[in-house]
């Protein structure tokens, strides 16, 4: 199986909780995720070259530089980053982490909705129909387009996409603010394609 280490936090969008809802389905698929909350032992190089991707779920404040750059070398190096929702608005005093990601959490209102998708071509869409979920409705800023392909837009706004960085590969979606999304079959069936692409793996023929 994919292991996949999943960086969270105590706050309020209580990730040790999203991590059951979503845990189960990705078992049942080959993704194993090992949580921490640890954000100190958990990015450094050695031990994120343990896992095939780092999975961001949280709305921890600030990135020491030497984390900074252990995030950064590992991505650059071959690594895979999923950051998932509140993850665009965590660690904001660091500009390369926010490059990174792609863009950043500006403001929301709430609302039920579906994105549209933009590139169903994409190997990480193909077969992908897309899902309604209540969620919060993110704007984003500071988007960083270099090497950035949005697969979906709520309205007009990028909504998921994919980077690359140096030899690594992050996918960002805005999407995951409580169960009504992570127990969502539709947000489980993206999570694994955004999981497998971080990690450098062909999506499975079945979906």
């Amino acid at each position: 199986p994919l292991k996949v280490l999943f960086l969270g936090d105590n706050g309020i969008h209580v990730p040790g909780t999203r991590l059951r809802d979503l845990a189960p389905a990705m078992i049942a698929r080959g993704v194993q995720l090992v949580y921490t909350e640890d954000t100190p032992a958990a990015l450094t190089l050695e031990n994120l070259k343990r896992y095939d991707a780092l999975l961001i779920y949280a709305n921890t404040t600030r990135l020491e530089p030497a984390q900074e750059q252990a995030l950064v070398d590992y991505v650059t190096q071959g690594g895979g980053l999923i950051a998932v929702h509140c993850a665009s608005a965590a660690f904001g005093n660091s500009d390369r982490f926010i490059a990174l990601v792609g863009g950043r959490f500006k403001s929301h209102q709430t609302g039920t909705f579906r994105t549209r998708i933009a590139e169903p071509a994409n190997p990480v869409l193909q077969g992908f129909t897309g899902f309604e979920s209540w969620d919060e409705t993110y704007v984003h800023d500071r988007h960083n387009e270099t090497n950035r392909t949005v697969l979906e837009y709520r309205e007009n706004e990028p909504w998921t996409w994919v980077r690359s960085e140096g030899k690594g590969r992050v996918f960002y979606t805005a999407w995951g603010h409580d169960a009504r999304t992570w127990t969502n079959p539709g947000f489980q069936d993206l999570m694994e394609r955004g999981i497998r692409h971080a990690a450098g793996q062909k999506l499975p023929d079945a979906l």
